[in-house]
């Protein structure tokens, strides 16, 4: 190869290299935090004192807490246009409250498994077992079914708030939404949820990142104000985007009180399950 033509590739390369960080660059800034979060930010939550900083010409602090100093979410609207999403109902824009979305996740059919907890490649295991679910090898039409979004995971806790057991679900798109193939694998179930109103918020980092897990206080503090009651136990994570892979939106889950009236076969085996798993288990 000619050092020109060498020349030439790595110049495509590194041009190709550009566009893209440019074209992240432009979605990450073509909406605005509010859009990309869902909801209305809660003043007091953008004012961190340990990281603002003093304006010398107005003689204030600068309202830019830690939240807008972490990436800014992908917008839902973004990746439902991208690809299926579960069908839900945002109701934030016409809330009162603050710091917390409000949508009603409509009932639908979603396959789920356990995530051995006691296990390091538990969460991995059962993600592949929904996958093989997903890609046709265990179900019974052998049919790939495809992949929507949210990929759900239910933690659920003791009277202390130790998390006892979890399950990770996947919804089942809409083509097979109303007649989805059976499972064969006796760890995967479809089951049909009901529908639930869920208070959530929106983290843009990574999974692995302590301010993640840190959300459930945001919305329990924003919650609070507005004196709604959640089902004390169980907690939900939702993830939008794939790890690593650009832009990132994972959400922290609250579910109201009053959606949890009746408990599903899952629950029923997991309030038989705390009788023997560990507690104090991390998520």
């Amino acid at each position: 190869m000619s050092i020109k033509l060498s020349l030439l590739l790595v110049f495509q390369t590194l041009l190709c290299h550009g566009l893209a960080v440019g074209n992240q660059q432009v979605e990450e800034t073509d909406y605005s935090w509010e859009e990309a979060e869902g909801y209305k930010e809660c003043e007091d939550f953008l004012i961190d004192m340990e990281v603002q900083h003093f304006n010398e010409d107005n003689g204030e602090f600068d309202e830019s807490g830690f939240f807008r100093e972490k990436p800014k979410p992908k917008a839902l609207q973004k990746i439902c246009r991208e690809r299926e999403c579960a069908s839900a109902l945002n109701r934030s824009m016409n809330s009162p409250g603050c710091g917390y979305s409000e949508r009603i996740l409509y009932s639908g059919n979603w396959t789920t498994t356990r995530i051995d907890l006691t296990n390091p490649n538990g969460y991995r295991e059962a993600y592949f077992r929904l996958g093989g679910y997903r890609s046709g090898k265990t179900n019974d039409k052998n049919q790939p079914v495809g992949m929507a979004v949210p990929v759900i995971k239910k933690w659920y806790l003791d009277e202390n708030d130790n998390i006892i057991s979890a399950t990770m679900s996947f919804y089942v798109p809409s083509p097979y939404q109303k007649d989805p193939p059976a499972s064969l694998d006796e760890e995967v179930t479809v089951e049909q949820w009901d529908d639930l109103i869920i208070y959530s918020r929106t983290y843009g980092g990574n999974r692995e990142d302590p301010e993640h897990m840190e959300q459930f206080d945001h919305l329990r503090e924003a919650l609070s104000m507005e004196n709604i009651k959640t089902y004390p136990h169980m907690i939900m994570t939702a993830g939008y985007t794939s790890p690593r892979s650009g832009q990132q939106r994972r959400e922290v889950m609250l579910i109201d009180d009053d959606s949890m009236t009746v408990k599903t076969e899952t629950e029923d085996t997991m309030d038989l399950l705390s009788n023997i798993w560990p507690a104090l288990i991390d998520i």
